[in-house]
């Protein structure tokens, strides 16, 4: 069975061997073990701690092959981005140059580094083993975090965030990095990808421009990957779009890649997820092969689980007022009859069937 659970140290290894399989590279996800076992000492920390405001907490999760107790997949919640120092961006802005006498008037799109999505709750460190892509287990993997902030919305913020990775050529070279960032850092774009961290380094606010970028005066191979997606973060865009992220407003301030914004209580899962009672069947759940794919949760923070299962319709084609489980699916989640999860339908789609 694939399972949502929170990292843990003794994940250490599998998580390094899935940073080091990251293509593109992710800031979040460093391939530095060091840096992973801070992560994870800072995600446990978060787990256990009492929250009643969003702060320095880092939350991580793993995608469990339960059979085998391989880690397929991973991902991460910052509840405030750039607690500690801004987090940076840029936004997109207008400028109106006009000119009576000479009959102009034109509308110059800029850039502007931009530090106003500080503490906004980032969705981050995104990661599933290719030969899942093509499975419902993206959406359990990404979407588990919007059921955890669902669950326990005091620890997060009412906007999210979430900086996906812009377009890099076969050897990882960034052609907006490459028009803008190397002429104020004079560094390789991984090299300044490893440095950053989160995008909230004291260096970024230090050497980037403190004026507004005209767009006009990029390169043409600069402006053509503003807020264009790396083809491998497809899926995630995809994911997150449906879930009502949008991204025109702000792009990442190394590679361009698309910065997607949501207030949390628009977000699908968020705001049409529901509680429901758990009654545990003595065999197979009656009726669920017929059902849709639920994502569903509990309600714990550190012993928190989420997986998926087929959840069978009510009469006349109604939404469940209870949600049936196998015994191992209510192993797997942690829960009994009696008890209570958070539930709702994938998203529409085209998933082939995940393993179970």
């Amino acid at each position: 069975m694939m399972v949502i659970r929170p990292a843990r140290l003794a994940d250490l290894d599998q998580i390094e061997r899935m940073a080091a399989s990251t293509d593109p590279v992710l800031h979040s996800l460093p391939p530095q073990r060091d840096k992973l076992h801070d992560k994870l000492v800072r995600a446990a920390h978060s787990f256990e701690a009492e929250v009643d405001f969003p702060g320095e907490e880092t939350y991580v999760f793993v995608l469990e092959d339960t059979s085998s107790g391989r880690l397929r997949g991973i991902c991460s919640l910052a509840a405030a981005a750039g607690f500690e120092e801004p987090f940076y961006a840029y936004r997109n802005d207008v400028i109106v140059h006009a000119s009576h006498d000479l009959g102009v008037h034109s509308r110059i799109y800029t850039l502007t580094v931009s530090h106003e999505l500080t503490s906004f709750t980032q969705l981050a460190s995104f990661y599933i083993d290719a030969d899942l892509i093509a499975t419902t287990l993206p959406p359990l993997l990404s979407l588990s975090r919007l059921m955890f902030i669902a669950q326990h919305p005091e620890r997060f913020a009412e906007d999210l965030v979430v900086s996906l990775p812009g377009v890099t050529d076969d050897a990882g070279r960034s052609p907006f990095w490459e028009n803008v960032g190397r002429k104020f850092f004079g560094l390789d774009f991984l090299q300044a990808e490893f440095l950053s961290g989160g995008r909230s380094k004291p260096f970024i606010a230090e050497l980037m421009p403190h004026h507004p970028l005209y767009v006009p005066l990029l390169s043409p191979e600069a402006q053509a990957v503003m807020g264009q997606v790396h083809p491998r973060s497809q899926l995630p865009w995809s994911l997150l779009s449906r879930e009502g992220f949008e991204s025109d407003r702000f792009i990442d301030i190394f590679d361009a890649g698309p910065v997607m914004c949501a207030k949390r209580s628009m977000c699908r899962t968020v705001r049409d997820s529901r509680l429901l009672p758990v009654r545990v069947a003595d065999g197979d759940a009656p009726g669920a092969a017929a059902g849709e794919p639920w994502l569903v949760a509990n309600d714990a923070v550190d012993a928190f689980r989420a997986t998926l299962i087929h959840v069978a319709p009510a009469a006349g084609g109604a939404a469940p007022e209870a949600v049936t489980l196998r015994a191992a699916d209510a192993d797997a989640l942690g829960v009994e009859s009696g008890d209570t999860v958070r539930g709702i339908p994938l998203p529409a789609g085209t998933y082939r069937p995940a393993p179970r």
